[in-house]
């Protein structure tokens, strides 16, 4: 069980960065015009009949930062163990307010909002009895 859930939680890192990797809109950089990194800040981990667990990143081994690659469409990350991870983005919407960026990776889908004006992101990955809520923030670089 244990091993199922470090798997899920890679799974949603990878998921993660598959969401940031697409083209957020506003003033502010958030236009794809620029690559942003981001980081993951709070993160929020739920299995099926158990109580939900709160902690950073690094608590369910998922990467702390993410590189958006906005020509590629990809998010870039590193592991601490140095293991590099690379995830495409399959659908992105824009709103009055943020980019809704959607994928599906190692078999978990996963939906991330980017804030057009802040960068703030709220990235949600959900699979086989477990799912993520992933807060963070983005800069462009």
């Amino acid at each position: 069980m244990q091993r199922k859930k470090m798997f899920l939680a890679m799974a949603a890192g990878l998921s993660v960065m598959t969401i940031m990797s697409s083209t957020p809109v506003s003033a502010g950089g958030f236009d794809g015009s620029s690559n942003l990194v981001c980081a993951a800040i709070d993160v929020v981990a739920c299995t099926e009949g158990t109580v939900c667990l709160h902690g950073q990143a690094r608590t369910f081994d998922l990467p702390e930062f993410l590189a958006i690659d906005f020509k590629q469409k990809v998010v870039r990350a590193t592991e601490e163990s140095g293991h590099k991870q690379v995830s495409p983005i399959k659908n992105v919407e824009q709103t009055g307010t943020q980019m809704v960026l959607q994928g599906v990776e190692n078999g978990h889908g996963w939906s991330m909002s980017i804030d057009h004006k802040t960068g703030r992101i709220t990235t949600t990955v959900s699979g086989e009895e477990v799912g993520f809520m992933v807060f963070g923030a983005c800069t462009t670089i």
